[in-house]
């Protein structure tokens, strides 16, 4: 019988944990591990177990920004924990560098507390410390997010999870070929079912779960991406995008990919309104001058008007005569 595989994420994330502490079998490698946290998953505490059995660690220096759930309560079943009270910091930078001002080793790690670590990571990753001196890993997503797709009120059938009465299906069955029916026949059997004049209905007081992950086989395809959305408070979303924007511009030195990083919410909060294009040149110029000259403070709604206007042939003559010259 083939078993499955046993370095696969969620073999190790189900399966039962105990702790396994590097730092008893490498004590003289041992080092600080920093974690901001504010709040954390549900798989807080497996993660911790692969941060231990994976890492050496020295302490470990939890930043609180003020977490509300069990993360402090699940911090104290582990060793050597340095709690730091950061719920009165305002940017997840300040906290890092906070952070690394208690570091007391010569190397530390900086870990997210959603981060698993994999089997051999610690010993892969010291291999690079003479070629580099601050870097990271390649990154793997594991998708595990539960929410309700609300197929209430939808008029086709969702295969999964159903009960049936055989009698139904006694004038199916036949009419059933191995031809067409595939990823269509949650949505056939209904119609089918519907035909024969039996009862078809969707039970919403109960579910399933559907899981979403790769399957094995060597035929199966694999997801190539998952695409998320969150419920957004708007209000939340400009703040975080104009720090954003301000952070990369007063820390750093425009690059093609900065620009884009810039830009991109810059266009959002500009469709929301919400930025004050003559205060925000002002800061930067007091800042960073030199990002000026690649900012797009691009109205998209003029944008819009513009586009609608060159569509007219009169327009297009008028703004090439006179206007088109002296704005290049």
């Amino acid at each position: 019988m083939k078993i499955m595989n046993e370095e696969t994420f969620f073999y190790k994330i189900f399966e039962k944990q105990e702790l396994i502490d590097r730092k008893v079998l490498y004590n003289e490698e041992a080092v600080d591990v920093i974690i901001p946290i504010f709040n954390t998953n549900q798989l807080f505490e497996k993660n911790l177990f692969s941060f231990y059995r994976e890492i050496p660690i020295n302490k470990l220096i939890i930043g609180n920004g003020g977490s509300t759930d069990d993360s402090i309560e699940t911090l104290k079943k582990f060793p050597r924990v340095k709690i730091i009270n950061q719920s009165h910091n305002h940017t997840l930078g300040f906290c890092i560098a906070e952070l690394i001002s208690n570091v007391q080793t010569e190397w530390f790690i900086y870990l997210h507390a959603d981060v698993y670590l994999p089997k051999n990571w610690y010993n892969t990753m010291k291999h690079y410390q003479k070629k580099y001196d601050w870097y990271e890993c390649d990154s793997r997503n594991i998708v595990m997010i539960e929410y309700n797709p609300n197929t209430k009120n939808a008029k086709r059938a969702y295969s999964g999870s159903q009960m049936g009465r055989k009698e139904a299906f006694k004038n199916i069955i036949p009419k059933i070929q191995d031809d067409f029916l595939y990823r269509n026949e949650d949505i056939i059997f209904k119609e089918l079912i519907i035909e024969e004049q039996f009862n078809y209905g969707r039970v919403l007081d109960t579910y399933s779960y559907h899981e979403v992950m790769n399957k094995k086989g060597e035929k199966e395809p694999k997801f190539k991406s998952v695409s998320i959305q969150r419920f957004v408070d708007i209000k939340w979303e400009i703040e975080t995008l104009l720090m954003q924007v301000k952070g990369i511009i007063k820390y750093s030195k425009p690059k093609p990919y900065l620009v884009k990083a810039v830009n991109k919410p810059l266009k959002t909060l500009l469709e929301y309104h919400s930025l004050d294009i003559v205060n925000f040149k002002n800061w930067v110029k007091n800042v960073n001058e030199s990002w000026l000259k690649y900012i797009e403070f691009d109205d998209p709604i003029g944008k819009k008007i513009m586009k609608r206007l060159q569509k007219l042939k009169i327009f297009n003559l008028v703004y090439n005569k006179f206007f088109k010259s002296d704005l290049i």
